[in-house]
């Protein structure tokens, strides 16, 4: 490991800071303890596993993707599914994420990897708590990309993904 500590590239309210560090500290947690990841995963953040199986299987049956396992030294199970048109990004769902076809970034991948560990720590609340905000802010700036918009990262949510899944990563 490169780097041991994760750290805010913003600056957050207080709950954003304490939902920040406590992301940070699970993930530092979870890596150590592959086995209680998938557990989590399959169990406490089943919503998005879920839906991200029935996600699979009809991508798979209008075969409208492309499949690539991700793999880091200590992270195997995981895919991502390229999908839809160049540059829309991606996004987490359980043990699996999207991401469009030309994105080939290491940094896409360690994002949605860090929403994997949200979704282990917060499990039926992810999807209130991170993914509908996370989903609202990506179409606010699709829909009107002229507005003066804060960076993407500056909400907790999206600075702990891209933080905690540089970390993994580099792990």
């Amino acid at each position: 490991m490169k780097n041991n500590d994760i750290i805010a590239q913003y600056k957050h309210s207080k709950i954003g800071t304490f939902m920040f560090n406590l992301c940070a500290k699970w993930t530092k947690f979870l890596v150590k303890h592959l086995w209680l990841y998938y557990i989590l995963a399959l169990t406490w953040g089943v919503v998005m596993t879920v839906l991200g199986w029935i996600i699979t299987i009809i991508l798979f049956i209008a075969k409208l993707f492309a499949w690539k396992k991700i793999t880091f030294d200590w992270y195997h199970l995981v895919y991502s599914i390229s999908v839809g048109p160049k540059y829309w990004g991606g996004c987490e769902m359980g043990l699996m994420f999207l991401k469009d076809h030309s994105e080939p970034s290491i940094y896409l991948d360690g994002h949605e990897l860090g929403h994997t560990f949200q979704n282990c720590l917060l499990g039926p609340l992810f999807p209130f708590i991170v993914a509908i905000p996370s989903a609202t802010r990506w179409w606010q700036r699709e829909l009107w990309p002229n507005k003066n918009w804060k960076p993407y990262d500056s909400a907790w949510f999206e600075d702990s993904a891209s933080q905690c899944g540089a970390y993994v990563v580099q792990y």
